[in-house]
């Protein structure tokens, strides 16, 4: 019941400030959280898309990702951003890890789009960026885009738990936190 009550009060708050969960889909909010739109591109693929009363937050965009642990990195935002009214409108609808772009749409009102993650370990002491694929007897890590003969066995068992010919890619959040995809091939 408590549920219910909430998404009424959300749907109030859109209302008086003439909003509807219909503009999280156009193209200009898009725009304006840097989302590269296009025909297969929009709201639809986020597991998320709120609003949320933030007051005192600086500029017009702030990116975010919660840590499966809870812990938050504010990936983008003018000054000391405190996110937690964005974490927590986003934190009714989808459990962490998740990544985040907010976008202000009105005064205080921000309009969120999440999107969950799949974060790991990775003990990987340099680059920030890695993409390891496979194919048939062929296989390539390449490190921040260069190609290298370094093996990546964590990347490789991520990998082969899909099949035996993937593509993984690992972006560093912090230290040893990295976000991954893993793609068939």
């Amino acid at each position: 019941m408590a549920l219910l009550r909430r998404k009424k009060a959300d749907e109030q708050l859109l209302r008086e400030a003439g909003l509807g969960r219909i503009e999280l889909q156009q193209t200009p909010l898009l725009e304006r959280l840097g989302v590269p739109t296009g025909r297969s591109v929009g709201a639809a693929e986020w597991d998320a898309s709120v609003t949320a009363a933030a007051p005192g937050l600086a500029g017009d965009r702030i990116v975010f990702t919660t840590l499966p642990g809870g812990d938050v990195l504010v990936d983008e935002a003018r000054g000391d951003a405190d996110v937690s009214a964005l974490v927590a409108a986003v934190e009714r609808e989808l459990a962490p890890p998740y990544r985040a772009m907010a976008g202000r749409q009105h005064g205080d009102l921000w309009a969120v789009l999440a999107q969950r993650i799949e974060v790991e370990r990775i003990a990987w002491a340099h680059g920030d960026s890695l993409e390891l694929s496979r194919k048939d007897s062929w296989q390539e890590l390449r490190v921040d885009g260069e190609p290298t003969t370094a093996r990546a066995p964590a990347l490789e068992r991520l990998g082969e738990r899909a099949g035996p010919d993937f593509f993984v890619k690992a972006e560093r959040l912090d230290g040893e936190l990295w976000e991954v995809r893993v793609s068939v091939l």
